[in-house]
């Protein structure tokens, strides 16, 4: 009977670490690639043969300011493509090179995988989608292998959530958190030191029965930048 428990035990175990499935906490791999996928998912909500972004602008919400310029949709031999802008110091370089091929990411439309390029493309293809768990059950996750899962950014509206989830819902999905971490970028974690103001500059004092230009900065550090003249 001690063998059944046990037996039965493991297989409960294995079935949790099964329906879990890990998410990167660095959001800004969440805007990158999330944002790649979401976009697919809303150009084939779109039913059109090239959307543009404006048209795609109706499937989000809290879509911020600089938007449209981070984005664009292309068509190239036929097929149709998505682009999220990468900026130059975006954390989620590093991971984009590394993964560009098994992602299926490239530099441009039928270009050459991701290396560096100022906008990651995908082809917009077929996704699986799947709601976030527990509290995060208003949050949209898409994934193009099942394992990957990535958030939708922006931000789905209501209703095209669940046309996401109807058309790409899985029957079986994993337990899916929002991601909590932001590493911080370059400007955020370098900043410049205080800058110290000296003390009062003293201008035009007596010394020696001569009118002085000298400037006292601080504390001995003295100097003249108009010579001394004798008044005649």
């Amino acid at each position: 009977m001690r063998k059944v428990f046990v037996s039965a035990a493991v297989c409960l175990l294995l079935m949790a670490a099964s329906a879990s499935a890990s998410v990167e906490q660095d959001t800004e791999l969440h805007r990158v690639l999330g944002g790649l996928y979401s976009l697919s998912c809303a150009v084939s909500l779109s039913g059109e043969s090239q959307p543009g972004v404006n048209q795609l602008r109706r499937y989000f919400s809290d879509v911020p300011n600089d938007w449209y310029s981070t984005v664009q949709v292309a068509r190239e031999k036929g097929t149709l493509w998505v682009g999220v802008s990468v900026g130059k110091y975006s954390t989620a370089r590093k991971f984009l090179r590394e993964h560009a091929a098994e992602l299926g990411i490239y530099e441009s439309p039928e270009g050459y995988d991701w290396l560096g390029g100022d906008f990651a493309w995908i082809k917009v293809s077929s996704l699986k989608a799947a709601r976030g768990t527990g509290a995060d059950s208003g949050t949209v996750f898409l994934s193009a292998d099942g394992d990957s899962w990535w958030m939708a950014s922006p931000s789905f509206t209501v209703q095209a959530a669940k046309n996401i989830i109807s058309k790409f819902g899985v029957k079986r999905a994993p337990e899916l958190h929002r991601p909590s971490g932001l590493r911080d970028n370059l400007y955020e974690s370098v900043k410049p030191a205080d800058v110290q103001k000296p003390e009062d500059m003293h201008v035009g004092r007596k010394r020696s029965g001569f009118d002085s230009f000298d400037i006292e900065v601080g504390k001995d550090v003295i100097f003249n930048p108009v010579p001394n003249r004798r008044r005649h």
